[in-house]
């Protein structure tokens, strides 16, 4: 069983497609990537180590790296292009670095990550 809501972003660099899935049930949800081809073979899951709940959103950055917003856990989860996790940032509040149940996610072409922090009404940028 799969949860309601998909994040789907485009890996131009590989060609790959990745899709946001929340598996498990509403008292043990368990968040990860797949990442597929176009013809639909799945290439690898990532991040089911790193305890994303609710993760809806998901972009590609200039350097390949998986970026994953996750609203319930007030962070997002960052993945090199082999699917390793990288570090995450964030963390629940309204202070500079912080987050409030995070949704959209891209990048710019300095490599600056902007997130849409719903929770406080803002856009936040973090450079490089």
């Amino acid at each position: 069983e799969t949860g309601l809501f998909r994040g789907i972003a485009v890996d131009t660099r590989m060609n790959n497609i990745l899709v946001t899935q929340i598996t498990g049930g509403p008292h043990d949800p368990c968040g990860e990537v797949q990442v597929f081809r176009p013809d639909g073979t799945l290439v690898r899951t990532v991040g089911q180590e790193q305890g994303m709940e609710n993760q809806e959103y998901i972009t590609v950055d200039g350097e390949g790296n998986i970026l994953v917003s996750d609203s319930k856990n007030h962070c997002v989860y960052v993945y090199n292009c082999e699917g390793q996790f990288l570090f995450l940032f964030g963390g629940e509040g309204s202070g500079e670095g912080q987050l409030k149940r995070p949704s959209g996610i891209c990048t710019d072409r300095a490599g600056n990550i902007i997130v849409a922090d719903r929770g406080n009404g803002r856009v936040e940028l973090f450079d490089k």
